[in-house]
């Protein structure tokens, strides 16, 4: 169907092409991610909108099928080559708005990739959205300029990081890369061992299979795999993508003489000095936890992240611009589970 304001994109070079998306290392709005997320059973799509004096706003979409409710979701998105400005997102949100109805769904959620200001917020709110009750995507990112030489990177990071890295040298710990199926499967064997540890939920397996398969043919994605003395310490998807590397997921062995080792101290810093070579500007840790929240599902992992050095990035919250009633069925479900979670 014809969709009004909106063209979509089909062709991988086209959309390739867009300057924010790779200025930003956007891979969850890249051409792959859209296989990817075909892949795993997801109606997706790649959208285009003129913006004014010749700027555009893109955004891929895709379809979310829950129990709770049927929503359309930008995952870092929209993107725009210009400032942000009102009237022309109102023409993209009045397009997918046709296609949420279309396409049975009773909202659009967005998780955009832009930085929170009250500005931004403004925007949001005169264009009829609401703060989601959950968040979707990581919104408070650690980011380190990786521009600067090896020797500051190390000056700049925890003395214990520094000390760290060096001492799982010394004890004989080794890094390898790999796109290979195998190592794929060793990831995941480590990465339900770190869920069965933490207790979250996890991607599914065919999602981290796809992911690798999707991303690998151009590229964009390594996984680096800690050894030591025959045995898998601690393993990592990497994405490669424009000016961008980031830490996607992560895993560690749960046995105990294998915790005592720092194979992930160095493991990050071989991806740092990779992503180096590759020409990235930017190392993205992913997410942090805003706050002393020992709830919160990145707690554990922010003193890790930060202690490398780098900036903290806070993004607009997840929003939703409701379409049908249904909605608030969803909204209900959703603010339960936040305060059953606790953050």
């Amino acid at each position: 169907m014809a969709i009004h304001h909106l063209h979509e994109i089909t062709e991988k070079g086209s959309w390739e092409s867009f300057t924010p998306l790779l200025e930003r290392g956007l891979f969850l709005q890249s051409f792959s991610q859209k296989k990817l997320y075909e892949d795993v059973g997801q109606k997706t799509w790649l959208f285009e909108c003129p913006a004014t004096a010749g700027s555009s706003i893109r955004s891929l979409v895709t379809k979310v099928t829950a129990k709770r409710g049927t929503f359309l979701f930008l995952p870092y998105g929209p993107m725009c080559d210009s400032e942000l400005e009102e009237n022309s997102l109102a023409q993209f949100f009045n397009g997918l708005k046709e296609l949420t109805r279309s396409e049975k769904a009773s909202f659009i959620r967005i998780s955009p990739f832009w930085n929170e200001t009250d500005a931004a917020k403004g925007i949001l709110r005169s264009l009829g959205f609401r703060q989601a009750p959950l968040h979707m995507l990581a919104e408070t990112l650690w980011l380190l300029d990786i521009e600067k030489p090896e020797e500051q990177l190390l000056m700049e990071m925890d003395k214990k990081h520094r000390n760290l890295i060096r001492r799982a040298e010394k004890d004989g710990v080794t890094i390898s890369m790999s796109r290979e199926s195998e190592s794929t499967e060793r990831f995941i064997d480590l990465h339900w061992q770190t869920v069965e540890r933490h207790g979250f939920t996890p991607y599914t397996k065919d999602y981290f299979r796809s992911q690798v398969r999707e991303f690998a043919d151009s590229g964009q994605v390594q996984i680096f795999e800690a050894w030591w003395q025959g045995h898998l310490l601690a393993s990592a998807i990497i994405m490669f993508y424009g000016q961008s590397a980031a830490y996607h997921h992560g895993a560690s062995s749960s046995i105990p003489e294998h915790r005592k080792i720092p194979a992930s101290y160095l493991l990050q810093w071989e991806v740092i000095r990779e992503a180096k070579k590759k020409g990235c500007k930017i190392y993205n840790f992913w997410g942090i936890a805003p706050d002393e929240n020992p709830k919160h599902p990145f707690y554990g992992i922010t003193h890790f992240k930060t202690g490398f050095g780098g900036r903290r990035v806070d993004l607009i919250p997840c929003h939703d611009l409701v379409v049908h009633s249904k909605y608030y069925l969803n909204w209900t479900v959703e603010k339960i589970r936040k305060w059953r979670r606790g953050f």
